[in-house]
């Protein structure tokens, strides 16, 4: 479900849900519970209504933010956001070990123009530890399709881009915090005293020298990143330990060493932010198709 692109329904939802309840990477528990929730409570209330995923109020603000009136597509520049998928999968994976985190679906029933709409969002690790619920959203993108892509002012470039990823990180942070809170109300999972939001950025390479141009690159406009960050609700910002070796941490892909960085922030969630994605809902909708028609 998570890698939708389009409108979907309550019935693809629920196939969506069936085939993560045995995928390690979930809490097969919470997805049963799911389940049996979608089919017999909401479907049966309101039919096989539209699906929205939480990501798609964050595309739709993008292209606001970034393209030329009347261009409906993002930038080439935000594009590298959405490749290299297999490493993509690898850092989520990573940081879901680490954090000792699962994926669950986080669901609310929203009525854009008085129609129910059900929003899902996934993030990419969840923590139910003790009174405290930890959210985490990871992003990464490769260095060298990046370096080969800025043709110019390339320190500027990449302090923009890592501005751009938590902006992006903390407005989802945010909708999954929202989200979380709604799948409560429905009684799907327990209510916590605190609720923290955490976001990861990591950059990586295959080439060693690309990782610490980076790295002091980061460090020499760290204190410009930071105010980036600030606008976007995020705080704490901050590099890993393994910095200090000078060229960040490594891992063993396909039989091919890669070099990473990690940036690690935390998140204030932002009812702002959440009323502008809900008050965009019904534009969302129309400005994309469906990929399951059925019974609508």
């Amino acid at each position: 479900m998570h890698n939708y692109y389009e409108v979907t329904t309550i019935d693809s939802l629920i196939e969506s849900v069936e085939k993560s309840i045995n995928n390690p990477n979930y809490d097969s528990a919470y997805q049963k519970k799911l389940e049996d929730f979608l089919k017999n409570k909401i479907k049966k209330e309101y039919g096989n209504i539209p699906v929205v995923h939480a990501k798609y109020p964050i595309k739709i603000y993008l292209i606001k933010k970034y393209n030329k009136k009347g261009i409906n597509e993002i930038l080439e520049e935000d594009k590298l956001h959405y490749n290299n998928k297999e490493f993509a999968n690898i850092f989520e994976e990573k940081s879901r070990l680490q954090t000792k985190s699962k994926k669950y679906f986080l669901i609310s029933i929203e009525y854009p123009n008085g129609n129910p709409v059900l929003i899902v969002g996934v993030p990419d690790g969840l923590n139910l530890e003790g009174n405290r619920i930890k959210i985490y959203e990871v992003k990464s993108f490769n260095l060298d399709d990046f370096i080969q892509s800025a043709k110019e002012m390339k320190e500027y470039s990449l302090i923009k881009k890592i501005s751009n990823q938590i902006e992006i990180s903390s407005h989802q942070l945010i909708s999954y915090q929202y989200l979380l809170k709604r799948t409560q109300e429905f009684g799907l999972i327990r209510k916590p005293d605190v609720i923290n939001l955490y976001g990861e950025i990591y950059l990586y390479s295959g080439n060693k020298g690309y990782l610490i141009w980076a790295i002091e690159t980061i460090r020499q406009d760290l204190n410009t990143i930071k105010i980036f960050a600030k606008e976007y609700s995020a705080y704490n910002l901050s590099l890993k330990d393994y910095l200090s070796l000078g060229y960040g941490g490594t891992i063993n892909i396909n039989n091919k060493e890669i070099y990473y960085l990690k940036i690690g922030f935390r998140v204030t969630y932002s009812l702002k932010i959440v009323k502008y994605y809900l008050k965009n809902l019904d534009e969302i909708i129309k400005s994309l198709n469906y990929v399951d028609n059925r019974n609508l």
